[in-house]
């Protein structure tokens, strides 16, 4: 889409966020447009994954309250200069944004970028990662590593904390974590994490952390997920606001990043431990063809999971493997 198309939607969103029925004649007058092109956008708004009722006579309402994303306020909940992040309506990828950001700019070590949709949003080991429009989190985080790409191991067990640190200061129960990516509420998951890395030519590397957080899931994309999962808006009663959620992780974020350049991971195994959902449990690792069982014992120094069988542990790290439980 292009950059008038993406603040024509946001546009249309704000005018349907009271939850009352509007009609595409006075949508079309309130933005200069025809019904037409209202009804251009509010497809538009449909196929990413927006849930809007449509009825004759009465127009279209939202299924179910959208908060859009504002800089302000999130900058308010993480503490910091608005200048430092960057919201933009609908990307193909926050991670490809930011890496295309790179080829031309000097991004500022801790930049983060906020997104309401993704339409090419990606997971681990290529799995595509549902991104439907003011529903969810995604955001993207720039850090560089000056001691280069080696310093990236354990790293996204670093972030991991840190989302699981945010959910838990919003008033959370049950948050755990998933070797080595996965960020689980009551045995479901909520977050996922992914980072793209990238050596530089003088030896130091750059890496992108990509973090989706199901926020307010639509019914219709909820059924599309092959696994058990669960959002802010099921496990958070009361109010809540998503521009303070994304505020409030990208702070934990960026403390958990600045701690882990000055020491490693060595010094958050402790806290790992005490958030890992399978610790101690009987586990299956999958790694393409081979399926190795045993107990899971946490993980090393740098990040590396630890399995014991027949009174041997062993160090699995990287690469694609999914961990699960044993059956």
């Amino acid at each position: 889409m292009t950059r008038q198309e993406n603040f024509r939607i946001n546009d249309v969103l704000e005018l349907l966020a009271d939850g009352g029925f509007h009609s595409g004649q006075k949508l079309g007058e309130a933005l200069g447009v025809s019904r037409a092109a209202v009804n251009q956008h509010v497809h538009k708004l449909i196929e990413l994954g927006v849930d809007i009722y449509s009825v004759q006579g009465k127009g279209y309402r939202l299924a179910k309250p959208i908060e859009l994303l504002q800089l302000h306020k999130i900058a308010s909940a993480a503490k910091v200069d608005p200048q430092r992040i960057a919201v933009k309506p609908v990307v193909g990828s926050t991670n490809d944004e930011i890496k295309n950001d790179l080829l031309s700019v000097t991004l500022n070590p801790g930049y983060g970028l906020f997104s309401e949709a993704q339409t090419a949003g990606r997971g681990r080991r290529g799995k595509s990662w549902h991104s439907p429009f003011g529903s969810n989190l995604y955001i993207s985080i720039y850090w560089p590593l000056n001691e280069g790409i080696n310093r990236a191991m354990g790293l996204s067990l670093a972030v991991g904390i840190a989302v699981a640190e945010g959910l838990i200061e919003l008033g959370m129960e049950d948050v755990g974590l998933k070797w080595p990516n996965d960020v689980y509420v009551a045995g479901h998951k909520i977050a996922g994490i992914l980072v793209d890395i990238e050596s530089c030519y003088d030896g130091s590397a750059s890496c992108v952390i990509g973090i989706g957080v199901n926020v307010n899931m639509p019914d219709s994309v909820g059924q599309k997920i092959d696994q058990l999962w669960t959002d802010v808006a099921k496990q958070l009663t009361g109010q809540w606001s998503r521009n303070e959620i994304a505020g409030v992780i990208y702070r934990h974020v960026i403390e958990q990043l600045t701690l882990f350049s000055a020491e490693g991971l060595e010094t958050m195994r402790k806290r790992w431990a005490e958030l890992d959902v399978f610790i101690n449990r009987s586990v299956k690792l999958l790694m393409g063809e081979r399926i190795v069982q045993g107990t899971c014992r946490g993980i090393d120094e740098n990040g590396a999971i630890l399995i014991e069988s027949d009174n041997n542990i062993v160090r699995y790290f990287g690469g694609e493997i999914s961990l699960r439980a044993a059956t």
